[in-house]
């Protein structure tokens, strides 16, 4: 295992780090290592611990060469060990024994046992007899062979051991003497080749088969509703298709519908399995909807208030109204035995007036001078006309005179006098007396006056 370092965070405090549990975990797996390591996984080795990279002495210390390995050991750690502190000091080759320490460039060797000297030290020809009895696999140089597949896993076959083909799905093979034939049941499909493959499955490096067009496929186009879709198509709206099912619809284009109308009543789907659905009735012409108990019918400007449960007319007659019972939850005819209602009007002059609102009293409108009226019965109107005649006068202003003559009998109130268009204020911009209108500014020269009697 690395060593698991304790991420800080990228600034102090900004929640980026590891937390306390984590942190306490790699530190405690950091000590677990270096426990199991240098000791027997819960104490230390007491004593110094010696180093590859350390300059250090050992004394009185048993290194254990068939248990332990030893490496790279240079000499200079050897220097300072005698041969005579040495069990073994000496080694004996051929005839020929050797101090440690000692040279020999040249030494006569007797080869008469000799089992294991190199053949490239060797001069001449090796006879069959320098051969005799087995060399074992580990004394050659290449003792196995290796053997790899597609997905580059790997495995060696030491020589002597056994290996075996064996053929998989559509494939066979055969061992004749020397030769291995490896044979198929099926076509073999080429890159360059124009095959048809039938119920099989093509597996690329990636997975990925491209380009293959769709007059190559047994099959290239479904079928939804009444419509065909060929691979590669697409299609928006889909004709003749019904859905069924406990999926849902979820659809938020606006100018959405559909059919809801069923003939009759006792045509209507379950109610308890289309809770919130609408319905119309085709034979009795009425809309519903499910409450997810029953079937509730849907008020529409067709029905009688009598459709509400909770108003009753049994009884009803000319003049009755609806009454209100708290006791029974809903509405019921009665009598009507309420006095008679009172209008209540004014004139200008803020005079008031009471009438019946019944047959007996009757609210008469009176024309008054030049204005008559006329009440339609059939259509419940009163027509008010006027009927006051108009005429009018054409003055000219000269800039100097203010008098003029008008018709007799008029008033400053029964006059409208227009001044090139403009309407003057009676008693301010004019006045009247007898048949002379007086006006408080002469008009100017060439202005038009139109004077207008009323009645």
């Amino acid at each position: 295992m690395g060593k698991q370092t304790i991420f800080r965070g990228t600034l102090a405090n900004d929640g980026t780090g590891d937390n306390l549990r984590a942190g306490a975990l790699k530190i405690n797996a950091n000590f677990d290592e270096l426990y199991t390591a240098l000791g027997d996984g819960s104490t230390l080795s007491s004593g110094t611990y010696v180093t590859t990279a350390a300059s250090q002495v050992l004394t009185n210390k048993t290194i254990d060469a068939s248990s332990n390995t030893l490496s790279n050991i240079p000499n200079s750690a050897l220097d300072t060990i005698a041969n005579a502190k040495l069990a073994n000091s000496t080694i004996s080759i051929g005839g020929i024994t050797f101090n440690l320490g000692d040279t020999d460039a040249t030494p006569a060797f007797d080869l008469a046992d000799a089992t294991n000297y190199p053949t490239t030290s060797l001069s001449g020809t090796i006879t069959n007899a320098q051969l005799a009895g087995s060399i074992s696999n580990d004394k050659l140089i290449n003792n196995k062979i290796t053997i790899g597949d597609d997905t580059s896993t790997n495995f060696d076959v030491n020589l002597g051991d056994s290996f075996e083909i064996v053929g998989g799905t559509g494939v066979d093979t055969a061992i004749d003497n020397n030769r291995i034939t490896i044979s198929t049941d099926s076509t073999i499909v080429t890159e360059s080749s124009s095959s048809t493959l039938t119920n099989k499955t093509i597996n690329g490096p990636d997975n990925t088969i491209t380009n293959i067009a769709n007059t190559s496929l047994s099959n290239s186009s479904i079928t939804l509703g009444s419509d065909v879709v060929n691979l590669g198509d697409t299609k928006t709206s889909i004709a003749g298709l019904s859905l069924t099912g406990s999926g849902t619809i979820d659809l938020t284009g606006a100018g959405s519908k559909a059919r809801f109308d069923f003939a009759g009543f006792g045509s209507l789907p379950a109610f308890g399995t289309y809770p919130g659905m609408f319905a119309f009735d085709t034979v009795g012409n009425r809309p519903y909807y499910s409450s997810g108990s029953g079937w509730v019918r849907i008020l529409d400007e067709n029905a009688s208030v009598s459709a509400h449960t909770d108003v009753n007319l049994t009884g009803i007659a000319d003049g009755y109204i609806l009454q209100w019972s708290s006791a029974q939850g809903r509405f019921n005819v009665v009598a009507n035995t309420a006095t008679t209602p009172v209008l209540k009007f004014s004139d200008d002059t803020s005079t008031t007036a009471r009438i019946n609102a019944d047959d007996v009293e009757v609210l008469g409108f009176i024309g008054g001078s030049g204005i008559s009226t006329v009440i339609d019965d059939a259509n419940n109107t009163v027509t008010i006309s006027n009927t006051m005649s108009f005429s009018t006068s054409k003055l000219t202003g000269d800039g100097s005179t203010t008098a003029f003559t008008i018709n007799s009998g008029r008033t400053v109130d029964d006059v409208l006098v227009f001044v090139n268009g403009i309407c003057l204020v009676p008693t301010d911009d004019y006045t009247s007396s007898g048949t002379t209108m007086t006006f408080a500014l002469a008009p100017a020269g060439s202005a038009e006056i139109t004077v207008r009697y009323l009645g």
